[in-house]
Parts: C-alpha cells; sequence; structure tokens
C-alpha cells in the first residue's frame, strides 16, 4: 500500500512541473495549486509565498554528481551527465529545462544565473584548479549545455539522431578542447 502524498508534496510536484517548464512569471498560485488540487492559500501556509515555493523546488535538485569525481573522471562524468538520449517522458521536467526556462525570467534569472554561477561554474572551476579555470569551466559548460540544448530542445538532425556512443565521442572531443581552451 502506498503512501498517501502530502498536501506540501503535491504543492512542489505541480510547482517542479509549472516552473520547470514555463518559467517562474508564466505560472500563477493559481496555476499549481489547481495542477496540485488544493486551495491557494496553503502556498503562503506552506511556503510564504511563489517564491518560497520555487525556491524550495530549486532546494530540492541534488548536486551535479560529476562535482563529486575525482580531477581525472570529470570530463567522462560531465559527458555522460549531457549524452543521455532524448526522452520526452523524463525530459520535459529536469534541472536543464528550468535553468532554460527561467534563466530569462524577469523575477528569477539573476537567482538563476547565481544559481549555475556558484552550484556549477565555480565548483567546477576550483575542480579544474589549472590556468584559466573559470574560461575552461565556462566554455565546457557552454559545449555541455549548448549540445543539450540543440539535442534536446531544438531536436537538430545530426545530434538528436545521433547514437550515444558516437555522442559521447563527440562531445569528449569538444569537452577536451574547451579543457584546453588558450586565452
Amino acid at each position: 500500500m502506498t503512501k498517501p502524498i502530502s498536501t506540501k508534496e503535491k504543492l512542489l510536484q505541480a510547482g517542479r512541473e509549472l516552473f520547470w517548464t514555463r518559467g517562474y512569471s508564466n505560472v500563477s498560485v493559481r496555476d499549481i495549486t489547481g495542477a496540485a488540487g488544493v486551495d491557494a492559500a496553503l502556498v503562503s501556509r506552506y511556503f510564504g509565498g511563489k517564491q518560497g515555493l520555487f525556491e524550495a523546488t530549486l532546494a530540492d535538485l541534488p548536486p551535479w554528481d560529476v562535482l563529486a569525481s575525482d580531477r581525472e573522471g570529470l570530463l567522462a562524468k560531465a559527458v555522460e551527465s549531457f549524452a543521455q538520449p532524448y526522452d520526452p517522458q523524463t525530459d520535459l521536467v529536469n534541472p536543464f529545462m528550468l535553468l532554460l526556462a527561467n534563466v530569462i525570467d524577469p523575477v528569477m534569472g539573476d537567482k538563476i544565473r547565481a544559481f549555475v554561477q556558484q552550484g556549477l561554474a565555480a565548483p567546477l572551476a576550483e575542480k579544474l584548479g589549472s590556468a584559466q579555470a573559470q574560461e575552461r569551466a565556462a566554455m565546457l559548460l557552454a559545449v555541455l549545455f549548448g549540445v543539450a540544448l540543440i539535442r534536446k530542445n531544438f531536436q537538430i538532425q545530426g545530434l538528436a539522431d545521433k547514437s550515444p556512443e558516437a555522442l559521447r565521442a563527440q562531445i569528449t572531443a569538444l569537452a577536451r578542447a574547451a579543457l584546453e581552451f588558450e586565452p
């Protein structure tokens, strides 16, 4: 017998789905509570308001597991984390979509940019620990995010239809070039 989902978890699930796919400013409290099947006042009760609910969905994000790997395994893990085949069921609500949907949001854009800088770019640069580490981390993220965007969101042929093995090899070559970048 499964345990019933709490009202708070229903709100978090609905918030994740809507904020992460449509963007913070494109979602109302009523949209979220309608999807969750609960009263709108409960967003304030559990999260202090819409922004608190959004921030709670960010707090649920696990750290990027690539950052836990050693320096030698970093490249392979980073490539693997962005080389999964496109799956319309699971790719609709994921951290990558959260970032894309909200980075240009007029209210939450700065928070998302800070989240990427502090949660991805800075720790990655620290892990790289080499000359021009910040530039190299930024270039690596540009390659990974760029490939994912073109492959999963735009579904451009040549990437969208590439086998996982061929895609990993191509991303690895691009990622190596990004890490060896000399300004």
